[in-house]
C-alpha cells in the first residue's frame, strides 16, 4: 500500500464537508460517475436495523479512475483532469464537476470512504486498485497496487462509505427519490439513455412531468456593466412534490435550491434558473449570500416574475378546462356564446371567481351536480345583479351578521381577503404547533431525538424564540457562528481560519443561532441568541449549564469580538431544570432564569424549561386566539404535525400505512 498526502490545509477540507443536505453529497458521487461516461449508476443504502445506515455504495460502469492519474489527483485538491475540459472523454457529455472537490464531499456522509477502480491500462488490460481514507485524517490516502482484473469484470468505479455515525434523514426518507429526480431532471432529459437507480428504484423524472416549458429571462446588467443572460425552465409534475427554485449553471446542473417565493395554487412544479453567472457565484462560494449580491437578487427576482407570468397564463388555461368540464356536467349557469362585450366580461369575472371556489374548496368538485348547479347559479346572481344580492348570500349562506359584513367591507378597503385569511391561518397554525410540541415533549419524550427531530422542527419554527430574531445558522461549530457574525456585520472579507475553542481547548457546537439588529444613532449593534436544545429526557443540571457557560466565554473572549458592541445571549432548554440550577438561576440580583451574567463581558446565560417557553408563546398568542375563538386539541395538533413535519416525527406518531394502487397519470 502507498500513502498519498493531500497538498492542502486541513481546515479547507473540513469546510468542504459542511453540507446541510446529505442528498447533495450523495449526488456528487453520482455526478462523478456520469462525468466518467457511466451509462448506469446504482446507489444503494444498507440500513443497520437501528434506524440508521450501515453502508452507502455507489457503483457505475464508467471508464474508471486511471491508476497513475489517481496518484496525481488524490494528492492535489482541484487537480482534476476536468478542470480544463468541457466534455467527457468518450461520451462527449457536458461535464458537471471541474473543481476536483466532489470526492472529498463523500466524507460528509461517513467516516471511512473507499474507492475501487477497474480501468483499462496502457497495455489494454483491465486492472483494479483501491484508495481509502478516514475522516479523521483527510490529508492521507492509502492506495493499493493495481492488479489484473478477474475474468468477466468490467470497467467502472465503486465507492463505499462506512462508519456512518449519524442519522441521514434526507437520504432515508421517501423524499430522497423525489429530490434525486429534481436534481437530475434536466440532465436525464438531455441524456435519456442513462440509467440512474436509487435503492432499486429507477430515477425517471420525465415520466412524472406533465408539462415542460422554457423561457429566456430579460438580460440583466450588473454594476460592473456586464450583461448576464439566464433561462427559466419550469417542470410541472403529475405527483405532489415540494416546490422549489433550483439555481443551475447554463447546462442545467443544479447547484443550489430554495423555495420559489411565489403563489401558484393547484400546481406541483420545480423551476430551474439556468445561467453561467450562477456557476461563477458557486465557484466564489457566494451562491447562498443573496442579500449581499445585488446581481443574484435581481436574477432571482426576474425568475420569480417570470414564474408569476407563467402560472397566471396556466391558471387561465386551467379555468377554461374546468369550465368545459362544468358544461359537460350541465352545471355551468350560462348557455351559448355571450351576446355582447358586457356579457363576455361578466362571464370572465364569473370564471375567475368560480375557479377560486374550485381550488380553495376541495370538496366542491366532489359534491353532487345539483349542489354544484345551485352554488354556481348563486355566484352568477351575486356577480350580475346587485350588491344587495351579494350581501344576502353572505348573510344567508355564510351566516355573517350585518355588523361583521360592514367590518369586513371596511377592512377590505385596506387589505385583501387572502391576507386576512393568511393572518388567521398563521395564528391557528402556531397554536396547533404549540399543542403538538407539547405532545412531543411530554408524551413521546423517550422516543424524541433532539438532533434530527426536535432540532429540525424548531429550525423551521423560529418564532418560538421571539419574533425579533432571524435564524442565521443551525447545528454549527462556534467557529462557524463567529464567521456568520462577521458576515452580518459587513466584515466577511476577514477569514476566520483559527477555530474558536472552549477554555478546556475543545471545539464546541451550538444548535441554533439567531440574530437581530438593534438600531443606534451612530453605529449598528447586534444581539445574537444561541440556543442549546437538550433531549426532553435530559434535565438541565450543573454539567449542562456549565457547558453553555463555557460556550459563552469562548465566544466573548475571542480576540476578534472581545471589544465589539455585540451582545451574546445563550439559552439552555429542556423539559426539566434540576434544583441546584433552578436555585442558581433565581437570584434576587438578576432577572428570573439567568444562570450566569458576566460583569465585564457582553454575555448572559439563561436556563429555561419547555413549560416556561410554551407558556410565553401562548401568552403572545392569547389575544388573537380569543378573537379567533380557536382552540387546538390533540387530534388537530397531531394532524398539523403530520402535514408539516412528518419526516421529523417519532415512529409512534406516524400515520398508519394505507394500501393504494398506482395508476397512469391522467391524459
Amino acid at each position: 500500500m502507498k500513502k498519498l498526502t493531500v497538498q492542502v490545509q486541513a481546515d479547507h477540507l473540513e469546510r468542504m464537508l459542511n453540507i446541510r443536505r446529505p442528498i447533495v453529497a450523495l449526488a456528487e458521487l453520482a455526478w462523478n460517475s456520469l462525468d466518467a461516461d457511466a451509462t448506469t449508476v446504482v446507489l444503494n443504502l444498507k440500513e443497520n436495523g437501528l434506524g440508521g445506515l450501515e453502508r452507502i455504495r455507489v457503483e457505475d460502469d464508467g471508464h474508471g479512475i486511471d491508476y497513475e492519474e489517481a496518484l496525481r489527483v488524490f494528492q492535489n485538491l482541484g487537480g482534476s483532469w476536468k478542470r480544463n475540459q468541457r466534455r467527457s472523454r468518450s461520451g462527449n457529455r457536458i461535464l458537471h464537476g471541474q473543481a476536483g472537490e466532489g470526492r472529498f464531499r463523500a466524507f460528509a456522509l461517513g467516516r471511512t470512504v473507499t474507492w475501487e477502480s477497474c480501468f483499462k491500462a496502457a497495455d489494454g488490460k483491465l486492472r483494479i486498485f483501491s484508495l481509502s481514507a478516514r475522516k479523521e485524517d483527510l490529508k492521507s490516502f492509502s492506495v493499493s497496487d493495481p492488479v489484473e482484473a478477474p475474468q468477466g469484470r468490467q470497467a467502472g468505479t465503486t465507492v463505499t462509505i462506512t462508519d456512518i455515525d449519524r442519522n441521514l434523514p434526507g437520504l432515508q426518507s421517501g423524499k430522497a427519490v423525489e429530490e434525486f429526480s429534481e436534481l437530475f431532471a434536466l440532465y436525464l432529459r438531455n441524456y435519456p439513455n442513462i440509467r440512474l437507480v436509487f435503492n432499486g428504484k429507477n430515477i425517471e423524472p420525465l415520466s412524472l412531468a406533465s408539462r415542460v416549458e422554457s423561457n429566456a429571462l430579460p438580460p440583466l446588467t450588473l454594476d460592473d456593466g456586464r450583461q448576464i443572460r439566464a433561462e427559466l425552465e419550469i417542470i410541472e409534475w403529475w405527483a405532489p412534490m415540494e416546490r422549489a427554485l433550483v439555481l443551475c449553471d447554463a447546462h442545467g446542473f443544479a447547484l443550489s435550491r430554495q423555495p420559489p417565493g411565489i403563489q401558484a395554487p393547484g400546481f406541483n412544479f420545480t423551476a430551474y434558473l439556468k445561467s453561467d453567472y450562477v456557476r461563477e457565484l458557486e465557484v466564489n462560494q457566494a451562491l447562498h449570500l443573496e442579500e449581499l449580491h445585488p446581481g443574484l437578487r435581481q436574477l432571482i427576482d426576474s425568475a420569480k416574475q417570470s414564474m408569476r407570468d407563467y402560472f397566471r397564463k396556466r391558471s387561465a388555461e386551467k379555468a377554461v378546462s374546468v369550465v368545459e368540464e362544468w358544461k359537460k356536467q350541465k352545471v355551468y349557469p350560462y348557455e351559448g356564446q355571450p351576446k355582447n362585450v358586457i356579457e363576455q366580461s361578466e362571464r370572465q369575472v364569473f370564471d375567475v371567481c368560480a375557479l377560486n371556489i374550485h381550488d380553495y374548496l376541495p370538496d366542491f368538485e366532489k359534491s353532487d351536480p345539483l349542489s354544484k348547479r345551485l352554488s354556481l347559479r348563486l355566484l352568477r346572481q351575486a356577480i350580475e345583479e346587485s350588491p344587495e344580492d351579494v350581501q344576502r348570500i353572505l348573510r344567508d349562506v355564510l351566516d355573517l351578521p350585518r355588523e361583521k359584513q360592514t367590518e369586513l367591507a371596511e377592512l377590505l378597503d385596506k387589505t385583501t381577503l387572502s391576507s386576512i385569511i393568511n393572518a388567521a391561518k398563521l395564528v391557528a397554525d402556531r397554536l396547533e404547533f404549540l399543542k403538538g410540541l407539547e405532545l412531543l415533549l411530554y408524551d413521546t419524550r423517550e422516543e424524541l431525538r433532539e438532533v434530527d427531530q426536535l432540532h429540525r422542527m424548531l429550525a423551521e419554527q423560529t418564532w418560538v424564540f421571539g419574533e425579533e430574531f432571524n435564524l442565521s445558522v443551525d447545528d454549527e461549530s462556534l467557529t462557524t457562528v463567529l464567521r456568520r457574525h462577521l458576515e452580518l456585520t459587513g466584515r466577511r472579507d476577514e477569514v476566520v481560519l483559527a477555530p474558536v475553542l472552549q477554555p478546556d481547548g475543545r471545539r464546541g457546537r451550538v444548535d441554533l443561532m439567531f440574530s437581530r439588529r438593534i438600531p443606534q444613532q451612530r453605529a449598528e449593534e447586534r444581539e445574537h441568541l444561541i440556543v442549546e436544545l437538550k433531549r426532553p429526557s435530559q434535565s438541565i443540571d450543573l454539567t449542562v449549564a456549565a457547558q453553555i457557560q463555557r460556550y459563552a466565554q469562548a465566544v466573548a473572549k475571542d480576540e476578534r469580538f472581545r471589544d465589539t458592541t455585540t451582545r451574546w445571549v445563550f439559552w439552555a432548554i429542556s423539559n426539566d431544570v434540576d434544583e441546584m440550577v433552578r436555585s442558581m438561576s433565581r437570584q434576587r440580583s438578576r432577572a428570573r432564569g439567568i444562570f450566569y451574567e458576566d460583569e465585564h463581558l457582553p454575555i448572559r446565560v439563561w436556563v429555561k424549561s419547555w413549560g416556561e417557553l410554551l407558556e410565553d408563546c401562548r401568552g403572545r398568542l392569547t389575544f388573537f386566539q380569543d378573537q379567533l375563538k380557536y382552540s387546538a386539541d390533540r387530534d388537530t395538533a397531531l394532524d398539523y404535525l403530520r402535514r408539516t413535519h412528518a419526516k421529523y416525527l417519532p415512529t409512534s406518531l406516524h400515520e398508519p400505512a394505507a394500501s393504494s394502487s398506482v395508476g397512469s397519470p391522467p391524459t
